[in-house]
């Protein structure tokens, strides 16, 4: 009882009531103008035409527009004005512009005097001379994301468990010196949290700078409401991204998925890995819970450095020394770069190894998220960019399947090609609505050739691609329109490192936990047709 009041009184609930309260007074306004039924009648008639004229004109998906001509159409005015206020999905001209200025002042920081970056020019030249349609989908995505960069100088590895991606995790905060980052979508009290904690405090009262950035809703049930404001009071600086508030507007929707270490700029993690005990295997949740990650060390590390730092100034309305956390400390990259002795055959054929340039792969740490901060939409134009270049095997973990027409045709494409193209998603899912949702996916990918598998033991959440063995994509990415569309995500780029064999066995140990999905497993009931019919048309709002 206790804990149902404290959800009810929550400023969450009463945001909720706020914004409810809203369109309802709307949906009244509404009603009471249709009792002149031909004023009425005529206003909503210019009035929808007006706003289908500008959604049919808009550059746009597709599947987008049909949804909101549903909306517009079923709704006469009431449609519309939902709309005006949700249809752009982007943040406010006043954030908008905050982040904006952010993110150039990051992207230009370590310019040359042409306005490009010396060093991903002159590590895209090293990679031309390799493979020019890989060149091309690294400057492509140079250009899609202004904080990304295109590093050598770095050294991989590949964690198939959450667990013991931790244990690293606490010794690289261990080793820290000068600063800890921390960004995560999911904050929980428990294990993993404590050991956190225990860790930043003591590295704290060795003078090493804290900063903390979590995401409220993401966390909204896992931590108190007080959370932040204790974490600051023990000179731990600490944010909640995006306060939920009662204020109608689509910003409720962009929420900052990123999960991202940084230690002292040398050194960042990330993958699926939230601060969360079912991440490292201490609870048992949706049986057992599959995530995996990766570290990098080296140069490399910067760019994850950029991407905290973006979200963290525009949330607490901080200002950076940017050269204090961005110009590289020689000696101490020197130390982590070093390649271990034993790389032998896990070096990719083809690529050098040296203490200059790491493990020998090329690295692009980038984000993606929501308009304008970002003009397109990042990871989407990157992951189908990945699936139309695949000419031998595409392998692909996602604990969502929720795509949309582009995405899907280009997965058909690459298995009627010729491509394997393997997908795990969960056995056990956490949301049985967006598991029919996933599962209505298969059919069609099925029909074409795409073997699509499920982990049997329990739930996968780690976010992967690999492709023919030369490039992976690791990061917060999941397969679905708020990954794609709403969220602030980050991943990282991966052409030809030595780890990229570790990878591809990670996959293999997962596929032989997993049973493979016939055509006839992928039928949906006639109710689970329904319910999936009714929630695809409004999937791209969701």
């Amino acid at each position: 009882m206790r804990k149902l009041c404290r959800v009810l009184f929550s400023r969450y609930a009463i945001s909720a009531l706020v914004i409810l309260l809203y369109f309802v007074v709307v949906a009244l306004l509404v009603v009471y103008s249709a009792a002149s039924y031909v004023y009425f009648a005529v206003a909503s008639l210019a009035f929808d035409i007006l706003i289908i004229l500008s959604l049919v004109n808009r550059e746009t998906n597709p599947e987008f527009k049909v949804t909101w001509l549903i909306i517009v159409t079923l709704l006469p005015i009431f449609g519309g004005i939902l709309y005006i206020i949700f249809y752009s999905r982007r943040t406010s001209h006043k954030e908008a512009k905050k982040l904006g200025e952010i993110t150039d002042t990051l992207a230009h920081f370590e310019e040359g005097d042409d306005g490009s970056d010396p060093a991903s020019l002159c590590e895209l030249d090293e990679l031309s001379a390799i493979s020019r349609p890989y060149a091309g989908q690294a400057l492509s995505l140079l250009r899609l994301d202004k904080l990304s960069s295109l590093y050598r100088g770095s050294n991989l590895k590949y964690y198939p468990s959450g667990d013991e991606m931790f244990l690293d995790m606490k010794e690289a905060m261990r080793s820290a010196t000068r600063y800890i980052f921390l960004e995560y979508f999911i904050v929980a009290e428990g294990v993993m949290w404590q050991e956190i904690f225990d860790i930043l405090t003591e590295r704290q009262r060795a003078g090493v700078e804290i900063r903390m950035l979590y995401d409220d809703i993401g966390s909204m049930s896992t931590v108190s409401a007080s959370f932040d404001r204790e974490m600051r009071s023990l000179g731990i600086e600490c944010y909640r991204f995006a306060r939920v508030t009662p204020k109608v507007t689509s910003l409720h929707n962009n929420r900052d998925h990123r999960k991202i270490l940084i230690v002292d700029g040398r050194i960042a993690f990330t993958g699926g890995v939230n601060i969360a005990d079912e991440y490292i295997g201490a609870l048992e949740r949706f049986g057992r819970w599959k995530d995996g990650g990766v570290r990098i060390s080296g140069d490399a590390a910067k760019g994850f450095v950029r991407q905290f730092l973006q979200l963290y100034d525009f949330t607490a309305g901080s200002i950076s020394d940017y050269a204090d956390y961005l110009v590289a400390e020689r000696a101490g990259a020197a130390s982590e770069t070093a390649v271990p002795r034993d790389v032998g055959d896990n070096t990719a054929e083809g690529v050098s190894v040296s203490e200059d340039n790491g493990d020998g792969g090329f690295y692009i740490p980038f984000g993606s998220g929501p308009y304008p901060v970002y003009e397109r939409a990042v990871g989407k134009c990157i992951i189908t960019d990945v699936i139309n270049r695949s000419v031998e095997y595409l392998y692909i973990t996602t604990p969502y399947l929720v795509i949309d027409y582009d995405l899907t045709e280009a997965l058909r494409s690459a298995a009627l090609r010729g491509v394997d193209v393997r997908i795990i998603t969960p056995g056990v899912p956490d949301k049985r609505l967006v598991k029919l949702m996933t599962k209505g996916s298969y059919r069609t990918l099925i029909a074409s050739g795409v073997r699509i598998f499920e982990y049997t033991p329990g739930f996968i959440h780690e976010k992967m691609i690999l492709c023919d063995g030369e490039l992976a994509i690791i990061g917060t990415i999941n397969l679905d329109y708020r990954s794609l569309v709403h969220h602030y995500e980050n991943a990282l780029w991966i052409y030809r490192s030595r780890e990229l064999k570790s990878i591809r066995r990670g996959f293999m140990s997962s596929l032989r936990q997993s049973r493979e999905i016939d055509k006839d497993e992928a039928k949906l009931k006639i109710h689970e047709r329904i319910v999936r019919y009714l929630v695809r048309i409004f999937a791209p709002l969701l």
